[in-house]
């Protein structure tokens, strides 16, 4: 690969001959200037294609915390045996954040 710096100190045969590697057409008809930036952007082209692509080279996954700091635990309500045996078969457990009123 070859850098602009480098490409404006090259002769313009030179620069024909990288050209002509390159397969720019019309590379004879152009220009020093015209040949260094030719040859820039069909390196630029090629380097693009050959690079893998950015979600390929770089995917992130996302780690889901099994533990957090707000939970929806449901809460267990203990009858002291003062309640009746109907009473306890209609009581279902009440969930955090929930009221139990009759």
């Amino acid at each position: 690969m070859y850098d602009i710096l480098q490409l404006n100190d090259m002769l313009v045969p030179e620069l024909l001959d990288i050209a002509e590697q390159l397969n720019i057409p019309n590379a004879k008809k152009l220009d020093k200037q015209g040949l260094v930036y030719k040859i820039l952007d069909s390196q630029a082209i090629a380097g693009s294609k050959g690079a893998p692509a950015a979600e390929e080279k770089g995917k992130r996954k996302r780690i889901i915390k099994t533990s957090t700091g707000i939970s929806s635990e449901e809460a267990i309500v203990e009858n002291t045996g003062e309640e009746k045996e109907e009473e306890k078969a209609d009581k279902k457990p009440v969930k955090k954040g929930e009221y139990n009123c009759p």
